[in-house]
């Protein structure tokens, strides 16, 4: 259970991390969410808000596939399937991130907005990597016993 804390808290501080770097474009990054219309980013709180309805979502997601796993709606497998998809999903969400990031218009909003950007696929990721890791062990079927090999009361007869 302190280690589930942790991880909270670590996600929470994340996010707010996440938010105030996506707040803080420099002068050209803040003309382009302009001209743009990225709204949910010029300001600190909006940004916050939308950082956090992506990881709540994200933590949801999470969650509702570790408790399907546990009472047994969904297989293992299946919930492994769904959250290693996710975690490619985020991932690929990381390289397009890179790409927009390498060309000239997104490459001149500011070190902090780029680093907030690459640090909420990252965040994803990490969200989906620790569901899997903690998913729940199924009750497996219980090991066949050994044939003893003592005489039956049949065989003592003879």
């Amino acid at each position: 259970m302190k280690r589930v804390s942790i991880f909270y808290a670590v996600i929470a501080g994340l996010t707010v991390l996440d938010s105030f770097l996506l707040s803080k474009p420099n002068l050209l990054g803040k003309i382009g969410l302009i001209i743009y219309k990225y709204h949910y980013l010029r300001t600190f709180p909006r940004t916050l808000m939308t950082v956090s309805i992506v990881v709540i979502i994200s933590l949801s997601i999470a969650e509702l596939t570790k408790i399907l796993v546990k009472n047994q709606t969904v297989k293992r497998a299946t919930g492994k399937i769904i959250l290693s998809f996710l975690i490619l999903l985020s991932a690929a969400a990381l390289i397009k991130t890179g790409m927009d990031f390498s060309g000239w218009t997104y490459n001149h909003t500011g070190h902090r907005f780029k680093y907030g950007a690459y640090l909420l696929p990252f965040i994803l990721i990490s969200i989906f990597t620790f569901a899997l890791i903690s998913l729940p062990k199924l009750p497996g079927i219980a090991p066949v016993e050994t044939i003893n090999n003592e005489p039956s009361d049949a065989d003592n007869k003879s």
